[in-house]
């Protein structure tokens, strides 16, 4: 037979794994924006460095074309 003690304890016990649940989530969720955010920082570096590269290939001929002439 259950004991009414044995159900108020797994109440609790399953009260206190969804709050570290919730705030294990809450951490990751966090964690995911910086990330994100991080990543689209990181994308538009990439991008700006791309575009520098192929201006400064336009203005600076390259050793090998040098070399063909």
């Amino acid at each position: 037979m259950i004991k009414y003690e044995d159900i108020l304890k797994k109440i609790k016990y399953y009260e206190d794994r969804k709050a570290k649940n919730d705030e294990k989530l809450a951490q990751l969720n966090e964690e995911n924006l910086t990330l994100t955010s991080t990543l689209k920082l990181l994308n538009q570096k990439k991008e700006v460095l791309e575009k520098m590269e192929s201006e400064l290939s336009d203005l600076i001929p390259s050793k090998k074309k040098d070399v063909a002439k």
